[in-house]
């Protein structure tokens, strides 16, 4: 046991894992948002009324027989259009000072949506559902959602670091210099969310066939 704990705090102090977990603590609050919610959704999508997850196909990806149909180009502009309006909400909150406690909401809530996704396919298709889940679906919402995670913690720092020049404890020109390193970071997120949309693509061209719902 004492063997053991020394190895810890030898990696540890090796990598300076507790530096590391210091810097990036916004993105693992976000992820853990995400994660507890997504869990959240999938236990609790066989009490919901399935006519409201209907009514929210858009956000949820509950109609699989309209997206098994859909072109190529549908599935993509559809995907992104979805991601594309959870990063408005995002950069949206950005540009407030109140952004810090709305984000992570936002984050919540999509997750809550993944794991009802995850949820009503196992709860409606069983093993079938699951495996559409997995071969077509969780690639891209992988990809998406490390984009949405770090998305989301740059629209928190902006929007804290907002906060603080509103108060007056930040300089115009520190603002200003903030500005452009949250518009470059948003637009590499920007990017790997585009990617994701391709994901979907990809893998729905390749194990849709299998699939009949």
């Amino acid at each position: 046991m004492t063997h053991a704990i020394i190895n810890a705090k030898t990696l540890l102090q090796k990598y300076d894992i507790i530096k590391i977990l210091k810097t990036r603590k916004t993105i693992i609050f976000l992820f853990l948002c995400l994660i507890i919610s997504m869990i959240a959704g999938s236990v609790s999508v066989s009490s919901l009324n399935m006519d409201y997850i209907y009514k929210l196909n858009f956000l949820f990806l509950s109609d699989f027989k309209e997206k098994l149909s859909q072109s190529n180009l549908q599935v993509f502009s559809s995907s992104l259009a979805m991601l594309g309006s959870f990063a408005i909400l995002l950069e949206l909150s950005a540009f407030s000072c109140l952004g810090t406690f709305f984000i992570p909401l936002i984050i919540s809530f999509k997750g809550f949506s993944l794991g009802l996704t995850a949820g009503y396919l196992y709860l409606i298709y069983g093993l079938k559902g699951i495996a559409f889940y997995i071969l077509i679906l969780l690639p891209g919402i992988f990809v998406s959602s490390v984009a949405v995670t770090f998305f989301a913690a740059n629209c928190m720092k902006f929007s804290f670091k907002l906060a603080k020049t509103v108060l007056a404890k930040e300089t115009e020109e520190s603002i200003k210099e903030s500005l452009k390193k949250h518009l470059r970071k948003s637009g590499y997120c920007l990017i790997l969310l585009v990617m994701s949309s391709g994901l979907d693509v990809c893998f729905m061209m390749m194990f849709s066939r299998f699939f009949n719902f």
